[in-house]
């Protein structure tokens, strides 16, 4: 799934690999470093997903790895809605 990185005043592209309930990889040849905080908007059904990720992992060239959390009750509801069909192997 793609998503758009919002650091700043920069928004950079990744695609979300590996997603759970508490975290996700993001490749993405732009990384941040280890303890990096950033706001990240996943496009679900034209209805993008917010969620607050910090950087746990770094992988130079393929991405980072990162722990999320859905800051207002509908983005928590809609990413754990995204986490069952993800799961089930519907998406």
């Amino acid at each position: 799934m793609d998503l758009e990185i919002e650091w700043g005043s920069a928004v950079l592209r990744g695609t979300t690999r590996d997603i759970s309930s508490n975290g996700m990889f993001i490749e993405s040849a732009d990384t941040l470093w280890v303890g990096a905080g950033f706001s990240a908007r996943m496009v679900v059904d034209s209805n993008p997903v917010k969620i607050d990720c910090f950087v746990k992992r770094v992988e130079p060239g393929r991405g980072m790895g990162v722990t999320v959390a859905a800051p207002e009750p509908a983005n928590q509801e809609r990413y754990s809605q995204l986490i069952a069909t993800l799961s089930s192997g519907a998406a």
